[in-house]
């Protein structure tokens, strides 16, 4: 049988996404199938503005410390959270479908 995709989980085709939030660089995770679900099941708790829901989607988000966003107003934080999975997902996108029209 043909192989149509070949997925190797361990390795990215894109640069890491990071986030500078007052000097502190934030290294974004690979967003998975698992994390969205999570953000998902959150997000109900986010938009009520529970604080702990928030944190766990930033912290399903972001490799290490969440703290430098604890002092972010939460419409930035939904912002941060909303354009880190765009992000996080367009760079595969973009990564498989080339560079768009006239791209090499």
């Amino acid at each position: 049988m043909t192989v149509v995709l070949k997925v190797d989980t361990k390795t990215s085709l894109h640069e890491p996404i990071e986030i500078e939030i007052d000097g502190k660089k934030l290294r974004v995770k690979p967003v998975t199938l698992r994390s969205l679900e999570k953000i998902q099941t959150l997000d109900h708790a986010t938009q009520a503005g529970s604080i702990k829901a928030i944190r766990q989607a930033l912290e399903s988000l972001l490799e290490g410390d969440v703290s430098p966003l604890l002092d972010v107003p939460l419409g930035r934080v939904r912002a941060i959270v909303e354009t880190l999975v765009e992000k996080s997902i367009k760079a595969g996108i973009e990564e498989k479908n080339g560079s768009g029209p006239g791209g090499n």
